[in-house]
C-alpha cells in the first residue's frame, strides 16, 4: 500500500503500520513518526510538535489514560476540547483502540443525548453535572503528553471514530465517520492524487478534527509528512497572517471561511499571499465564489463533497471548476453517487444518495448528475459552521 510517487522505504512503513495497528489513524501516526520523524508535524494555537514527538505525546496520554481514569475497561472516549489537547487525545484513544467521539466543546450540551453514559469524557472548563462517567481536562492531557509510554503494548481492537451530527429536523446521531477503515485509506489516497499534497507542504486547515474535512486533512498530513497548521475558530485576517507567517502552500476552508478571507483583503486592499492550491469542502460551492478565487490566485481551487457517514465521495479539480463552476466534481475511486429514483449512473435532479467507506445514505441535499458531474443544487443540510 502506497501513495502514487510514495518511496518503496516509505510505502514499506505504512504497510508495516497498518500489519500493526490496522487501517487506523494509529497506523498513519506510527508511520509518520517513523519516516517523518523531526520533521515539523502539528501546529494548534502556537503549540507545535513534531511528527516524532506527536507519536511519543500520543503514547504518553495513552498510557495514563488506561491506568487512570480508565481504569483499564474498555469504555468510549468523547473529546469535547480545543486546541492541542483535541489532536493528542484523537491519537491516544485510537492507540488503545476505543471508540472516540470528537465533537465541539460549544454543543457538548446540545449532543449530549448521543454522549454514551459510561464515556470518559475529556472536555475544556469543567465537566458538565449531567455527565456520570469519569472525566478528564484538557489541561490534564496535555501534562500527560510527557510522560513515557513507550512500553505500552498492542491492541487487537480496532478504534472506530464517531462523528455525531445534526439533521434539519434536529435529530442528532452518530456515524462511524469514513476517514478511516480500508476505503478511508482509499479515499486519502484519491484526495492526494488530485489535491497533489507533499511533504514539503504546509497544509492550513480552518476545520477542526471533529468535522470530516479537518479529521481527512489531519490524516493526509500524517500520510504524506506535510505540515498541518490547525486554525479553527480564527478570524479571516488571523487567517491570513498564519498564511504569510507560515509559508502555508496549501489552504482547506469552507465556502464562508474562504469568503471572509477574500472579504478581509479587499477591505484592507492587501496583495494575496501566495497559494499553490485551495481546497473547498464543507458547504455548498456556488459559481460566484469560484470566479472570485480564481481572480485572486488563479486556477489552483479544488471542491470536495462528501457526508459524516462516507467520508469524501466526489472532488472537482481546478480544470473542471474552471469550465464547470459550483460543481461538486467527478466521483472518487470506489465511492459512488446518485439521485433517488434514478437507476445507475443517468443523468438527473433530485435528492442525493451517496456510497462511500462505511455506508449508503439518502442524503438531504438536491443534486444535479450530469456528464458524471455532482453539482448540490439545494443544499438542505446544515452548513459548516466551524466558525
Amino acid at each position: 500500500m502506497g501513495l502514487r510517487g510514495m518511496p518503496p522505504t516509505h510505502a514499506r512503513s505504512l504497510w508495516k503500520s497498518v500489519r500493526a495497528y490496522g487501517f487506523t489513524i494509529t497506523a498513519l501516526a506510527r508511520h509518520a513518526a517513523r519516516v517523518h520523524g523531526d520533521r515539523l508535524g502539528l501546529v494548534v494555537d502556537g503549540w507545535s510538535t513534531t511528527f516524532r514527538d506527536l507519536w511519543r505525546s500520543a503514547e504518553g496520554v495513552a498510557a495514563v489514560l488506561y491506568v487512570e481514569p480508565l481504569e483499564r475497561k474498555r469504555l468510549p472516549v468523547v473529546l469535547a476540547c480545543a486546541g492541542p489537547a483535541m489532536e493528542v487525545a484523537l491519537l491516544a484513544v485510537a492507540r488503545l483502540g476505543l471508540d472516540v467521539m470528537p465533537m465541539s466543546p460549544r454543543l457538548l450540551d446540545d449532543f449530549r443525548r448521543a454522549v454514551p453514559g459510561d464515556a470518559l469524557l475529556i472536555h475544556d472548563g469543567d465537566a458538565p453535572e449531567w455527565h456520570r462517567g469519569p472525566a478528564a481536562s484538557a489541561d490534564q492531557i496535555m501534562s500527560w503528553a510527557s510522560t513515557d509510554g513507550s512500553g505500552l503494548g498492542r491492541t487487537r481492537h480496532r478504534a472506530r471514530i464517531v462523528l455525531p451530527s445534526k439533521t434539519v429536523a434536529g435529530t442528532i446521531t452518530p456515524h462511524v465517520q469514513g476517514a478511516m477503515g480500508v476505503q478511508g485509506l482509499r479515499q486519502l489516497a484519491g484526495l492526494h492524487d488530485r489535491l497533489g499534497i507533499v511533504g514539503t507542504d504546509v497544509v492550513l486547515a480552518c476545520a477542526p478534527p471533529h468535522r470530516g474535512q479537518g479529521l481527512q486533512m489531519l490524516g493526509m498530513s500524517l500520510l504524506t509528512g506535510a505540515t498541518l497548521v490547525s486554525a479553527a475558530h480564527t478570524s479571516p485576517a488571523d487567517r491570513i497572517r498564519i498564511v504569510r507567517e507560515r509559508f502555508v502552500s496549501v489552504l482547506s476552508a469552507s465556502p464562508l471561511q474562504l469568503r471572509g478571507i477574500l472579504d478581509e483583503l479587499e477591505r484592507a486592499g492587501a496583495e494575496a499571499p501566495r497559494l499553490r492550491r485551495i481546497m473547498v469542502a464543507g458547504d455548498e460551492l456556488d459559481a460566484d465564489l469560484v470566479r472570485r478565487l480564481h481572480a485572486t490566485w488563479g486556477p489552483i481551487v479544488l471542491s470536495a463533497y462528501g457526508s459524516v457517514q462516507t467520508g469524501t465521495v466526489a472532488v472537482a479539480t481546478p480544470e473542471v471548476l474552471a469550465s464547470h463552476p459550483g460543481t461538486a466534481g467527478l466521483r472518487l475511486p470506489g465511492s459512488d453517487f446518485g439521485v433517488v429514483g434514478h437507476a445507475g449512473r443517468s443523468d438527473a435532479t433530485g435528492l442525493l444518495w451517496v456510497r462511500g467507506a462505511h455506508a449508503t445514505v439518502i442524503t438531504e441535499d438536491q443534486a444535479r448528475i450530469e456528464d458524471a458531474r455532482l453539482t448540490i443544487v439545494g443544499a438542505l443540510s446544515q452548513p459548516d459552521t466551524a466558525d
